[in-house]
């Protein structure tokens, strides 16, 4: 129990000054709490287009190219606005804080297409897509409203 203690301590208080100090800013996330990068999520850049946020509404253009992952592999973790984004079918997505309901973690999250479940691999939960049924931490993953006008697709946050 000592030695994990130290561990964290080091990790809290050391590791962001190290990185700053050695490569930069970007890497002083990595030993952020709370916020665990390993596990599958979608996007491979931090910068992303097609869309605009307006209050707790955000418009997406389906069509734009940082969106193209939504499109073919049916889900992704929209990073930048902190949500999951979900394509049921052509005329029906939906939308999803990237907060694990169990320990927070945003980016550590994959989709079982075969139960409609996300799972989050920093602890193996999982919650189903339904917006409603708990999932295995007797939690649901809180959903947002979604409407989809031609390509654009506009997210309410609650």
């Amino acid at each position: 129990m000592k030695d994990k203690y130290k561990r964290r301590h080091f990790l809290e208080n050391v590791c962001p000054q190290v990185a700053l100090a050695m490569f930069g800013v970007t890497l002083v996330e990595a030993c952020s709490k709370g916020d665990d990068d390993s596990g599958t999520y979608s996007g491979t850049s931090d910068e992303i287009t097609g869309y605009t946020v307006n209050g707790n509404s955000v418009s997406i253009d389906l069509d734009d190219t940082s969106f193209s992952t939504l499109q073919s592999r049916g889900w992704m973790n929209f990073r930048q606005q902190n949500m999951l984004l979900l394509k049921l079918n052509d005329t029906t997505y939906r939308a999803f804080t990237n907060s694990c309901p169990h320990a927070g973690s945003r980016n550590a999250w994959s989709y079982n297409d075969t139960q409609e479940r996300f799972v989050c691999s920093s602890h193996n939960n999982s919650y189903p897509s339904d917006c409603s049924t708990p999932g295995t931490t007797d939690d649901v993953l809180e959903c947002y409203d979604t409407s989809l006008m031609g390509s654009t697709l506009t997210v309410t946050k609650s």
